[in-house]
């Protein structure tokens, strides 16, 4: 069986003294993490405390979002050098929809954290409309037209996650999953080469849950799961870690 990634997007669920909590919790139970590959994405504010109570090394920690600038006078941002990361987040549906992030803007991130060669996740996925009007793979081929103008120089990680289905409960059949994979698959093979395409890997995020993560498993081109909700509640995340193992 392979090892799967869970990617734990806290997005504000968690204040920093509940992440830290979580955190010893995870610690307490560290050896139940060794069969899967884990990646934490706090609370900007929780990073550093995060990382300094954390004792299991080969979990990661990222940021669930960043700015384009480096450094200067704007206020409220946080770039990729503000604090020690492993990992980051593009293109979240969130940051699409609530904070206009635009294309253009996705690719300008991901030509930053590849500079920087820092592992990261770029979110795609269609609209309720966009599924019901048939539009679904056209949608998902064009937000994946931006990495055209990207040499990647990092482990990259796309994450399919239909809006649709985010928050929802609404979970997307494996068949559904499996063609919508398949199509991001052949899209990146007609991007990059055999050799960089084997080094992506490809996770499914919307309402994955305790409930239904094993029969998701199963699905042959899905390397790992980006989480929310279920995420950032510890006792869901090891029904969710025992149901892998």
């Amino acid at each position: 069986m392979k090892k799967i990634t869970l990617a734990l997007n806290w997005k504000l669920y968690l204040n920093e003294l509940e992440s830290i909590e979580f955190v010893e919790k995870i610690n307490h139970s560290k050896n139940q993490f060794d069969l899967i590959d884990l990646e934490i994405y706090p609370s900007a504010t929780a990073i550093r405390s995060v990382r300094n109570v954390l004792n299991h090394s080969s979990i990661k920690i990222g940021l669930q979002d960043f700015s384009i600038f480096e450094k200067g006078a704007f206020t409220g941002s946080l770039s990729l050098s503000s604090i020690e990361i492993d990992c980051c987040i593009v293109g979240h549906s969130e940051r699409r929809d609530f904070y206009n992030e635009n294309d253009n803007l996705i690719l300008k991130k991901l030509q930053i954290s590849n500079a920087k060669k820092i592992s990261t996740i770029l979110c795609v996925g269609e609209s309720l409309n966009e599924k019901e009007e048939g539009l679904s793979k056209e949608r998902i081929k064009s937000q994946l037209s931006i990495l055209k103008n990207l040499d990647i120089q990092i482990p990259l990680t796309i994450a399919y996650e239909p809006i649709w289905a985010i928050g929802t409960g609404e979970v997307p059949s494996k068949e559904y999953i499996s063609d919508m994979l398949s199509t991001i698959k052949s899209e990146l093979n007609t991007l990059y080469s055999h050799e960089k395409n084997s080094a992506l890997r490809l996770f499914y995020g919307g309402s994955v849950d305790e409930t239904n993560i094993r029969n998701l498993s199963d699905i042959v081109l899905l390397d790992g799961f980006l989480i929310g909700s279920a995420g950032s509640k510890f006792e869901k995340l090891m029904k969710m870690v025992n149901n892998l193992i």
